[in-house]
């Protein structure tokens, strides 16, 4: 049984958004099925820096997307991206440090934050995106 899956609430209708979110969605599933399998400390590292890494581009993306278009909430919008980064980057270090045992409050994050981030936050842009010509 998948712990976090895509569901059509999700969807935006903006290809390259909704792509992103959707990879997000099935690396923090990809966590889960190796906890349920008791291999999230082989795996764990990779998906943190999987992580790390593809929101960096979906966050550029969205960004840019939003800068490009002039959204007037861009600011309040990039904090929200980066106090996610910094949370992340969090629990990279303990995952540095040899502290593997983190898989849980990772996963629960993860799952929280991206879907009251998609649900909430940026469900606040795209009528903004797709009124100039985003898809």
């Amino acid at each position: 049984m998948a712990f976090f899956t895509w569901q059509s609430k999700f969807d935006f209708d903006i290809k390259s958004i909704d792509t992103d979110h959707k990879k997000l969605v099935s690396l923090i599933d990809d966590l889960y099925s190796a906890m349920s399998q008791g291999k999230a400390k082989t795996i764990i590292r990779g998906v943190v820096k999987e992580l790390i890494d593809y929101t960096r581009v979906h966050f550029r993306r969205e960004e840019f997307y939003m800068k490009s278009t002039g959204y007037s909430d861009y600011e309040n919008h990039k904090k929200a991206h980066d106090t996610f980064v910094d949370q992340v980057r969090l629990y990279q270090q303990k995952l540095d440090q040899g502290k593997d045992n983190i898989s849980i409050d990772v996963l629960t994050f993860l799952r929280e934050w991206l879907s009251e981030h998609i649900l909430n936050t940026d469900k606040k842009y795209i009528p903004h995106l797709k009124n100039y010509g985003i898809k």
